[in-house]
């Protein structure tokens, strides 16, 4: 049996990424603006520290609306398997579903033709040039 594979939590990915995403454009602005290499990485780092913070609350939020939606899609599919199970005929095997017999001869017919005149002229005349 395969083991299953650690899942990184929702706030410490978004983190990790924000606080990458800041320290890298950190530096590179630090560099393009030819500071001294010190004050381009205690700023990258506090960029960083910065990112990781901001990223964390950001991942807080997403974990809380994706949980939200988990629980509220959960209590939907219940309330209606429920309803469903309240729905079905005993004996005869069915479950409240209507069959609907669809009209063959409807299918079987051609299309109508919608162009007029008009347009049919223009596109012979379009063929033939």
């Amino acid at each position: 049996m395969a083991k299953a594979k650690p899942q990184i939590p929702i706030p410490q990915a978004a983190a990790a990424c924000t606080a990458f995403a800041a320290f890298s454009v950190s530096i590179f602005v630090g560099i393009a603006s030819d500071n001294p290499v010190t004050t381009v990485l205690s700023r990258a780092l506090l960029a960083m520290v910065a990112g990781f913070a901001g990223g964390f609350f950001v991942g807080l939020v997403c974990d809380w609306l994706v949980r939200e939606e988990i629980a509220r899609v959960e209590n939907g599919m219940a309330a209606d398997s429920a309803a469903s199970a309240g729905d079905e005929v005993g004996l005869d095997g069915l479950t409240g579903v209507d069959v609907v017999d669809e009209d063959t001869g409807a299918v079987a017919e051609p299309p109508s033709q919608s162009e007029s005149s008009d347009a049919v002229g223009r596109r012979r005349e379009k063929s033939a040039a």
